[in-house]
C-alpha cells in the first residue's frame, strides 16, 4: 500500500563508506516527489556516484535511519524497490559481448515489461543509434556506449529514474535529444536524480540542485535561470 500525496522516495540519515571509519557520506537527506527532476552538484570525488550506487543497492557499505517509498519503509535492497529504479552509470563496461537487442531483452526480463517496438525505435532514432544497434557493446566508442545506456534507462517505465553524469561522451545532438528525453519522462510522471558536472543539464531540466561537499548534502536550491550562477551554488 502507497500512502497518496507522499514523495516517491524520501531518504533521511543516510552515511555511506568504503572503510567503516571514514565515511564518504554524513547524515544525507533528500526527497524526491513523483514527476520531479533533481540536479546532484559536486566537485569530482565528492560522492555523487558513491550516492547514486548507494540508492541502488549497488554499493552496500551504507546505513540509513529512513527510507520510504512512497511514504511507505523499504531498503535500497528489496525487491520491491529494485523494479521502481533504474541506474544509468556514466562509464558502464558490464556486459561486453551484449549487443542493444540483448540488453533490452535482459531488462524486460528483469523489470517485468513487455517488449515496446516503437518506444525503442523512437529511442534509437533519437539517439541516431541505428547503425550500432547490434554492435557489441565492447566494440563501441565511449560515446556509443553512453546512447546504448541512455537507451535502456528511458525505454524503461521505471518511478524512479537515477542518471550519473549522463552528459558525458554526448555529442550536440544526442544532448538535445537527452535533454528533451528527460523532460518528457518528468512529463510522464518519472521522478529523476540527475549528477551532473554541466550546469546546462540542471538549467535545462531541473526544478531544484542539492549539492554534495565534504560529505554533506545541502538543498534543495531552486535551479538557476542562468547557467553561470550554478557554480556559485558550489561555493
Amino acid at each position: 500500500p502507497m500512502k497518496p500525496g507522499s514523495p516517491l522516495l524520501t531518504i533521511e540519515g543516510l552515511s555511506a563508506w568504503y572503510e567503516r571509519d571514514r565515511p564518504v557520506l554524513r547524515d544525507v537527506r533528500i526527497e524526491i516527489a513523483p514527476g520531479e527532476v533533481i540536479g546532484l552538484l559536486g566537485a569530482n570525488g565528492a560522492g555523487k556516484t558513491t550516492l547514486l550506487l548507494t540508492i541502488s543497492s549497488v554499493h552496500r557499505g551504507m546505513s540509513c535511519e529512513k527510507f520510504l517509498l512512497s511514504g511507505m519503509p523499504t531498503t535500497p535492497r528489496s525487491e520491491l524497490f529494485k523494479r521502481q529504479r533504474y541506474l544509468s552509470l556514466t562509464e558502464d563496461t558490464s556486459f561486453p559481448t551484449w549487443d542493444l537487442p540483448c540488453f533490452i531483452r535482459f531488462i524486460e526480463r528483469a523489470y517485468g515489461m513487455p517488449h515496446d517496438t516503437a518506444r525503442l525505435d523512437s529511442l534509437v532514432r533519437g539517439f541516431r543509434f541505428e547503425s550500432y544497434f547490434t554492435t557489441v557493446f565492447s566494440e563501441l566508442s565511449s560515446g556509443s556506449r553512453k546512447k546504448a545506456n541512455l537507451i535502456a534507462a528511458f525505454y524503461v517505465s521505471t518511478p524512479l529514474l537515477l542518471l550519473d553524469e549522463p552528459v558525458d561522451f554526448l555529442d550536440f545532438t544526442a544532448t538535445e535529444f537527452l535533454y528533451e528525453s528527460i523532460s518528457a519522462a518528468r512529463d510522464g510522471g518519472r521522478s529523476v536524480l540527475l549528477s551532473s558536472h554541466i550546469a546546462e543539464s540542471f538549467t535545462r531540466c531541473s526544478s531544484s540542485v542539492h549539492v554534495l561537499k565534504g560529505g554533506a548534502l545541502t538543498g534543495p536550491f531552486p535551479t538557476p535561470e542562468d547557467p553561470h550562477d550554478v557554480a556559485s551554488l558550489i561555493q
